[in-house]
């Protein structure tokens, strides 16, 4: 007999929530105040322009048109849609807002707002570039800006602000207040880390990419 490979914590955690998700039934009133739609016992959620599909006989998640989403976007799904505060909170905050995230604060100066300014935030040229395909919307006002739908109910802003002699470029990550209560602490990190990835080419598939890995 051939052993099984391990699976990775985020394997594990996806089996867990795909059979909690599965269990909870969810209603078509619960589902469309968090944008997703069932039919056939697959639940479908727009996800930065992109569909995520959620095959509760199945188990698995796969990215429309593409092939099965990476475990990381699987996960951020299914805690979205097992989310039991469905209270709307339409408030623009930062991350330190966050009471369960003050742990998080030094950990996300560095892997993302440093990243970003090192990456697709770059230049505003690049930030437009890369940001314009899959934004939501340009925010106006000072710096370039553009809000970016994750999930329907969790949009997330970049703003870059240009630089000059003396200060170094700067940027403001923007959430929506009820993320709080529609992610994990840990989840709010990350999905802000899986709309870098995606704007740096990084793929939302297993096997193939949104776009052509950046240099």
């Amino acid at each position: 007999m051939i052993d099984k490979p391990p699976q990775r914590p985020y394997d594990q955690a996806l089996q867990r929530g795909l059979v909690t998700l599965s269990s909870q039934h969810p209603s078509a009133e619960r589902l469309q105040s968090l944008g997703a739609s069932m039919t056939d016992r697959i639940i479908r959620i727009p996800a930065l322009k992109r569909q995520l599909s959620i095959d509760l006989n199945q188990h698995q998640v796969r990215v429309d048109g593409a092939g099965s989403a990476r475990s990381v976007w699987a996960v951020l799904a299914v805690h979205y849609l097992c989310a039991e505060n469905l209270e709307p909170d339409f408030r623009e905050v930062s991350f330190s807002y966050f009471h369960d995230c003050q742990s998080y604060l030094s950990v996300f100066g560095k892997r993302i707002t440093a990243r970003f300014l090192a990456t697709s935030g770059r230049s505003a040229e690049e930030f437009i570039r890369l940001g314009e395909p899959l934004a939501a919307a340009r925010v106006p006002g000072s710096g370039t800006g553009f809000r970016f739908d994750i999930f329907p109910r969790i949009p997330i802003t970049l703003i870059r602000y240009e630089g000059d002699d003396e200060v170094s470029p700067g940027a403001s990550i923007i959430y929506q207040a009820d993320a709080e209560h529609l992610l994990p602490a840990e989840d709010r990190v990350v999905a802000a880390e899986l709309l870098l990835d995606i704007l740096w080419g990084k793929p939302m598939t297993e096997t193939e990419g949104l776009y052509a890995q950046r240099n």
